[in-house]
């Protein structure tokens, strides 16, 4: 969920929350009362789901804790009911239950109203006959573990720890527990339907020192993490990076700034490709690399943090006082070391592995859409030029063989050259485009540089955004992050017009909102609302020729959301501090929608 620019997060440059949480490893406020949506995970005549209710009757102001152990001890004994389903299923006395189906089972029955307050326009039936629904998780994000079986920090790890990194102070250390969990996980996946899962690998686990000597504890471990994915019969879509290499190549030699960082990620995928690509149908090299290039080098967001200090840029945000870093070059540098790692990469899995491992390869970006802000030739070119700088700066090279030209023209010298030889490399070295898209903003011209002298990547596009035209918004909700369903259909149509319709993925699509500890965090209709009408515009592109193979959820589990922690939560299941899951309506609605059953969902009950 990182925007193409910075996002406007209140004193999110200096300041963060007091609390603490339990992914810092310090104690945690609790969650005063517990949501009444999500709990009762039983079966219908389970005699035991009185206590629940006796317990919300009685004991209403009470702490979460007590309430989780009510609800700790009707799920195991709701898995016996359910034993005869997933017999080889053992139960977690930590946790609910390791069964996904038990998870979604409720007392009663949901009409499709109650689940879809627009009404549910199509099913999994209306998709091509071989459309992959699916979820995410990512291993920075929701794996925790931070140090099990010798791994060491990622960046994120290393940069949570400073004052304002994540404006809540949490850190991704210990966060949703997958690592632990992750049979529990996969087949929560499989219970709402979905044919497949994609995950990534956790670089710093498989190489600790970041090259050298491979961690064979994690070889193992990932290897019964697919195994147990492919046991479900999931198709496993597996990410290389998302923001996580190790910090040892930060201090070693500036990461991706140097382009030592392309021959150690290649030698990273080479292991993966060896190890795990006998039964990995899709690979994804970096996920939004070219979010981070720009986040991470011209403003104080992400890690490493780097920029020009205090250059004021879109929305009129002042980007960070950065310690080191020069905004004009740098996310330029890295990005383009990032293609080459990804070029570098394609090239080894196709020369050695994908003929006989038979999968494919892509990368997935970022796409925050920008729509002109008016119909005036100056807005619309603004806005193309933001398409340019966030995805043509990826795609281009490998369908074009060079950068935009608008990038050309705007950044000059400052903009690194392809040598003849990377140019063959990187022509071609996708079989899939992935998509990460989530909403949209207008754009407008703006030329920041006749009241700045500082060069900046942002600032470079000459086009500034805004939320609101006319005083309206562009979609439903706030601090910039709407709903805005026809973006979807609009960066699919980019693709295929840009890109001669090449195979795309919807490898994100999702909605994060803040979270209060408030009753009301599993019953979150927005999110439900917000897949309803995004998978509707999907399918308006799919059926006017979108060459889409699959959709992704953003994401299946709360979890670490970079700079803004654990102040939002994103999972279409609440994971709470004892990393118990919990469905959300929006998770009941993927049951429902994926279910042959489209009128009435017997096993599902919110109340």
């Amino acid at each position: 969920m990182i925007a193409c620019s910075p996002r406007p997060s209140k004193d999110f440059l200096a300041t963060r929350d007091t609390q603490t949480h339990a992914c810092s490893g310090e104690g945690h406020s609790r969650v005063e009362s517990q949501p009444s949506a999500a709990l009762l995970c039983l079966p219908e005549k389970l005699r035991s789901v009185q206590l629940l209710y006796i317990a919300r009757a009685t004991m209403a102001r009470h702490s979460v804790r007590l309430l989780v152990l009510l609800h700790s001890a009707a799920f195991i004994i709701s898995i016996l009911q359910v034993a005869t389903l997933l017999p080889s299923e053992a139960v977690r006395p930590h946790h609910a239950s390791s069964s996904g189906s038990s998870l979604l089972r409720r007392r009663g029955s949901l009409s499709s109203d109650s689940l879809s307050p627009n009404g549910n326009g199509f099913t999994r039936a209306d998709f091509p006959e071989d459309f992959l629904f699916g979820a995410i998780t990512s291993s920075m994000k929701h794996e925790g573990a931070p140090y099990a079986d010798n791994k060491t920090d990622n960046i994120w790890d290393f940069y949570a720890r400073n004052d304002g990194a994540s404006i809540d102070g949490s850190q991704p250390s210990e966060c949703g527990n997958n690592y632990e969990l992750y049979t529990e996980d996969h087949r929560l996946v499989k219970a709402l339907g979905m044919d497949s899962y994609r995950l990534s690998l956790a670089w710093s686990r498989i190489y600790p020192n970041g090259s050298g000597e491979v961690n064979q504890a994690a070889i193992d471990h990932y290897n019964k993490v697919i195994d147990d994915v492919l046991s479900l019969g999931l198709i496993p879509m597996v990410t290389l990076w998302t923001q996580d290499h190790p910090q040892v190549l930060e201090d070693l030699y500036g990461g991706a700034l140097n382009d030592q960082f392309i021959t150690d990620f290649v030698q990273y995928a080479d292991t993966c490709f060896e190890a795990f690509g006998d039964r990995v149908k899709y690979w994804v090299t970096f996920d939004e690399p070219n979010d981070w290039a720009g986040l991470a080098y011209s403003t104080i967001q992400n890690p490493p943090g780097r920029c020009t200090p205090n250059v004021i840029g879109q929305m009129a945000m002042n980007y960070g006082a950065c310690s080191d870093g020069d905004s004009g070059t740098e996310p330029y540098i890295v990005g383009h070391n990032l293609l080459l790692a990804h070029a570098g990469a394609v090239d080894v899995y196709r020369s050695k592995y994908q003929a006989t491992q038979n999968g494919s390869i892509g990368y997935a970006l970022w796409f925050r859409w920008i729509e002109p802000l008016t119909n005036t030739s100056a807005d619309i070119a603004a806005a193309k030029r933001a398409n340019d700088f966030l995805m043509g700066w990826f795609l281009d090279p490998i369908f074009y063989g060079k950068y935009p030209d608008s990038m050309q023209e705007l950044v000059g010298s400052r903009l690194p050259s392809f040598t003849a030889e990377q140019i063959a490399q990187l022509n071609g070295s996708l079989d899939f485009i992935g998509l990460n898209i989530q909403t949209a903003l207008y754009g407008f011209e703006t030329d920041f540089y006749v009241t700045q002298n500082k060069t900046c990547y942002y600032l470079d596009w000459r086009t500034d955004v805004t939320g609101y035209r006319d005083g309206i918004a562009i979609g439903e909700g706030t601090n910039n992050d709407f709903a805005v369903p026809w973006c979807i259909r609009s960066a699919v149509d980019y693709i295929k017009e840009y890109y001669n319709n090449f195979p795309m993925f919807i490898t994100q699509t999702g909605i994060a909102y803040t979270f209060n500890s408030s009753e009301d965090t599993l019953n979150d209709e927005a999110r439900v609302k917000y897949f309803e009408t995004y998978y509707t515009e999907l399918l308006a592109a799919i059926r006017d020729g979108a060459n889409v193979k699959g959709v992704y959820a953003w994401s299946l589990l709360d979890g670490f959301e970079y700079n803004l922690g654990l102040g939002i939560r994103a999972g279409i299941f609440y994971v709470d501090d004892e990393y118990n899951r919990y469905p959300r309506k929006s998770a009941l609605w993927f049951k429902e929608m994926l279910s042959s059953n489209t009128t009435v969902v017997d096993t599902l009950q919110l109340n």
